[in-house]
């Protein structure tokens, strides 16, 4: 629960719905789903993208650098206590001593220390930022930066645990719209409406049972054991379209199916042999017999959802000749050995996997593949224990200065490549200047995205979108950013 030091698909949910926000991403009716939503993510700026929530709005002051956010009164936390600015602060504090997830967003922001997030009273924070920009706005909006009921965390700190870590694992603390009812870890998880928040939800209870295979969840599906099919495998979801009784919805998304190649894992500290895998990877035939339609290709970096996506940024396409010439100028004529790991939660990381690993021995390539559980396979990847990963992860912003540093900037928390390059690093600085508009910014950064799709950090697969199974009296089901749906909407045809 703990949404700090967390990350998966099997939690995203949860974070999502048992917490809020200060502000929201603004969703929008989606064009190609009747009674579904989408997010506006298309806005041309920042500003018309976000909306307030837990904050009523907010006053930009000092050249930009001075946001003073007013918050909404009345609105009660699961275990009864009033939302204040003690809240906010606490949930800050907490960030930059965790050094978490949610730690990236501070640097982002440019909020340099615990002290620039002050409470004026109780219905009123003040944050100083280091530099004036974007950021701010655009990080609060974001999945991870949920807001802490401090009163009953702070009740079950201690000496050695501060920030109540332990307990928070498995202990919900959230303002949300669902409160957490039952938690029974590999069975399943009971959230019950938070009948007082000021955005109640259409249903009552939600129950998420687990069922580990996708033929499973959709037997249970179709029998109409569940309402709800989550994950499915492509052609488990092409039984779901040819069904009368069921519907697919399908969301543009903004997952990059993509391998990370751990610098420190020699040969990977070598661009040529990074750019030899690339050239390596089948990525139409991948897309072709793994997806089945339910993918389109990846072109780098960037999700065509980001602000200043360019499907022409990667140069790499399928071209084993060349991956052997690569490999050859590296030093590795003969091919070397390899790792790839992924989760057991992710139901296309052993297929994807086979694809590669058949590919890559046309190269010389031995590719061994390693199923990891979830939790252990989130502990390995953000400790780069692994010379490979498959991931089915995005950057949870429209915002390029995001999706590219998150991932690539060489001090980031989430740079689970080791990627360094200097030449990286300052065009990201540049590009994030306060001087620069909207529009400079996103111009600014396409150039950086160029230099990381050409330094080959990642081999970047496919975007499969984001699809969700249903009975068809189901409705109101939508996206948002974090692999997310907003629960709160979801109902059923009246």
């Amino acid at each position: 629960m703990d949404w700090e030091l967390v990350f998966g698909k099997e939690v995203y949910d949860h974070v999502f719905n048992l917490n809020d926000r200060l502000t929201r991403w603004k969703q929008v009716p989606a064009p190609d789903e009747p009674g579904g939503f989408d997010l506006a993510w298309q806005a041309a700026n920042f500003e018309e993208i976000t909306e307030p929530r837990m904050a009523e709005g907010w006053e930009v002051t000092n050249g930009g650098r001075t946001y003073t956010f007013s918050l909404r009164r009345g609105w009660p936390s699961h275990a009864g206590n009033e939302f204040s600015a003690a809240d906010v602060k606490w949930t800050f504090d907490r960030s930059f001593a965790l050094r978490g997830i949610t730690s990236y967003y501070n640097e982002l922001a440019k909020i340099e220390r615990p002290e620039d997030v002050k409470v004026l009273d109780r219905y009123t924070v003040r944050i100083e930022l280091g530099e004036p920009g974007p950021d701010l706005l655009l990080t609060m909006s974001g999945f991870w930066r949920a807001i802490v009921d401090s009163k009953p965390a702070k009740s079950h700190a201690t000496a050695a645990d501060p920030w109540a870590k332990t307990w928070m694992e498995s202990n919900d603390v959230g303002f949300g719209p669902y409160k957490l009812a039952e938690l029974s870890p590999g069975r399943q998880v009971v959230w019950e409406a938070h009948k007082e928040h000021p955005f109640p939800p259409v249903l009552d209870q939600i129950t998420f049972r687990q069922a580990p295979e996708s033929s499973d969840r959709l037997a249970m599906l179709m029998s109409g054991d569940a309402q709800v099919a989550q994950y499915l495998l492509p052609a488990d979801m092409k039984r779901v379209q040819a069904s009368d009784k069921l519907r697919l919805w399908n969301f543009q998304g903004y997952v990059i199916h993509s391998c990370p190649m751990n610098t420190k894992y020699p040969p990977f500290d070598d661009v040529r042999v990074r750019q030899a895998l690339s050239y390596a990877t089948p990525y139409r035939r991948i897309i072709d017999e793994v997806y089945q339609g339910f993918a389109g290709p990846a072109f780098g970096p960037l999700s065509d959802h980001a602000a200043g996506f360019d499907p022409y940024q990667s140069p790499f396409t399928y071209d084993p000749e060349r991956a052997r010439e690569l490999l050859r100028e590296a030093g590795h004529a003969n091919g070397f050995t390899t790792r790839l790991a992924y989760s057991t939660a992710e139901p296309l990381g052993e297929v994807v996997g086979t694809q590669l690993r058949s590919a890559f021995s046309d190269v010389g390539v031995s590719l061994d593949l390693e199923a990891l559980p979830a939790s252990t396979y989130t502990v390995a990847l953000f400790n780069g224990e692994r010379p490979m990963f498959f991931q089915s992860f995005g950057a949870d912003s429209p915002d390029p200065a995001y999706a590219l540093g998150v991932f690539y900037q060489s001090d980031s928390s989430n740079n689970w490549s080791g990627y360094k390059n200097a030449g990286t690093d300052a065009c990201l600085a540049g590009a994030g200047q306060p001087r620069l508009t909207w529009g400079q910014r996103v111009e600014e950064h396409k150039r950086c995205a160029e230099i990381v799709a050409n330094d080959a950090p990642w081999l970047w697969i496919a975007q499969p979108g984001f699809q969700m199974s249903t009975r068809r009296d189901v409705t109101g089901i939508n996206w948002y950013a974090g692999e997310g749906v907003d629960w709160s909407r979801v109902g059923y045809v009246s």
